[in-house]
């Protein structure tokens, strides 16, 4: 901040930047991630499958054949959905793999039927049942396993299988690293609000008596821990917020102390100053003896600037800051 030459005010702030920094580097990722996704997932056209078990047999090609018969079974996988059939197109006999829906989708059309899908490597399993099916009814000259690729080539068409799933994932990832990214934006924008709302509240006489202040090392203390400035005339709330509060001005003080399941899980202290405002400092979340001291030490150095503070929360306090606020008013 630049009304502010000091490094601790300087720290808080650049807290707050690197919120920025952070959703743009979110931002920036999770377009990546979508970017490289809907790359990688261009339609493009798929390849005939006798060229591939010719020239270049691999696997996660995406293929077509078409066939001018009805499917017909010969393998069922016992850990999946998915079955293996002979296909056939005018020239040649396949082996395709797909679920029951596949399949029903397939007969409900009129041949020739065009079947896509990604080219996986026969399995050695998938080869012996292959071969024996072919062999059954033959009395002679009988194929060996051996024989399967030359009668069906070394990959199968899987008609169900999607090698772009991880692309689909890193897509859902880019979604949600925005949302992260916007929420974090969303946080940074709230936060800067209120930092330009406390500097615009300080005259320019202000803001020189301040910058003097807390750059003055013997009256100027900063407590890291509870994020907080207190000067000889000012305390200064650094936590997520430029606040700037006169010793002068605070009518009544209270700690505040939240519990769960019985146990103290954070403290903070609130100060009500003479417009009737609340305003919470001090806030730490993690209560240990170190943070209890510094706690203590904040809260007695506060009622020491001012005297007429009303220390503790109870009905009466409560009732004469209601005076002095509703005389403040009118």
């Amino acid at each position: 901040m630049k009304e502010f030459k000091n490094k601790n005010i300087e720290k808080a702030y650049q807290k707050i930047l690197n919120l920025l920094y952070v959703s743009l580097f979110l931002f920036g990722l999770g377009g990546v991630f979508i970017g490289y996704s809907v790359f990688k997932n261009e339609k493009v056209e798929p390849i005939f499958l006798d060229d591939i078990i010719v020239n270049d047999p691999k696997e996660d090609v995406y293929s077509y054949v078409d066939i001018i018969s009805e499917p017909v079974l010969f393998a069922e996988y016992s850990d999946s959905v998915k079955k293996a059939y002979f296909v056939e197109d005018e020239d040649y006999l396949y082996v395709v793999i797909m679920n029951d829906n596949t399949y029903n989708d397939i007969i409900s059309k009129e041949y020739p039927v065009k079947l896509t899908g990604y080219t996986q490597y026969a399995t050695e399993d998938l080869k012996e049942v292959a071969i024996d099916t072919m062999n059954e009814g033959l009395e002679e000259e009988q194929f060996k396993t051996s024989d399967y690729e030359d009668l069906f080539g070394s990959v199968v068409l899987d008609l169900d299988m999607n090698p772009l799933f991880f692309n689909d994932v890193l897509i859902v990832i880019g979604v949600l690293l925005g949302f992260v990214a916007i929420i974090i934006l969303i946080v940074f924008v709230w936060i800067s609000i209120f930092y330009k709302k406390g500097l615009k509240k300080l005259t320019v006489e202000e803001k020189e008596k301040i910058a003097k202040e807390v750059n003055d090392e013997k009256n100027a203390f900063f407590y890291q821990k509870a994020n907080l400035y207190l000067t000889e005339h000012y305390l200064i709330n650094l936590t997520n917020r430029f606040e700037v509060i006169s010793y002068k001005d605070i009518v009544w003080m209270y700690p505040f102390v939240l519990k769960q399941y019985g146990f103290k899980t954070c403290q903070s202290i609130i100060v009500v100053t003479k417009d009737g405002k609340k305003h919470t400092i001090a806030y730490m979340s993690v209560i240990t003896k170190a943070n209890k001291e510094v706690y203590q030490e904040i809260y007695d150095t506060i009622l020491e600037k001012n005297s007429k503070i009303l220390n503790g929360f109870n009905k009466e306090n409560k009732d004469k800051v209601k005076e002095i606020t509703n005389k403040k008013a009118s």
